[in-house]
């Protein structure tokens, strides 16, 4: 009798090992879901009539992205730019300009993985 229970638990025991496997949490295989960019960008002013445009990109996966910050006046005539490439985790862009009284638009375009964004403020200075 002892040797029969024993040779059930053993059966049983056996088969737990087997399929247990394949119940359990694959999460730590599965990779983490990619971070998106986000950005930050603006017109500040310096003094007088010097502004500084600025653009910040956060790039936590590290991919390579292309960026362009652009400003322009009221009629959409472009008065300063700069651009980078960079796969850094943050991004900076930024230029002073000289600007007059009127409307400004700061156009912020940048490109990764294969998609562009373009986003847009627009400033009364």
């Amino acid at each position: 009798m002892k040797r029969k229970v024993l040779c059930i638990a053993l059966a049983l025991l056996m088969c737990m090992m087997v399929t247990l496997p394949t119940f359990a949490d694959d999460s730590a295989e599965t990779p983490p879901e990619r971070a998106s960019i986000t950005v930050s960008y603006g017109l500040k002013h310096i003094s007088a009539s010097t502004y500084r445009m600025w653009a910040k990109i956060y790039n936590p996966q590290e991919v390579t992205v292309s960026a362009k910050l652009t400003l322009y006046d009221a009629s959409y005539h472009q008065i300063a730019s700069v651009s980078k490439t960079s796969s850094n985790p943050i991004i900076n862009l930024s230029k002073s300009v000289t600007l007059s009284s009127g409307t400004y638009h700061l156009r912020l375009t940048y490109a990764a993985d294969g998609s562009t964004y373009t986003v847009e403020k627009t400033y009364s200075v």
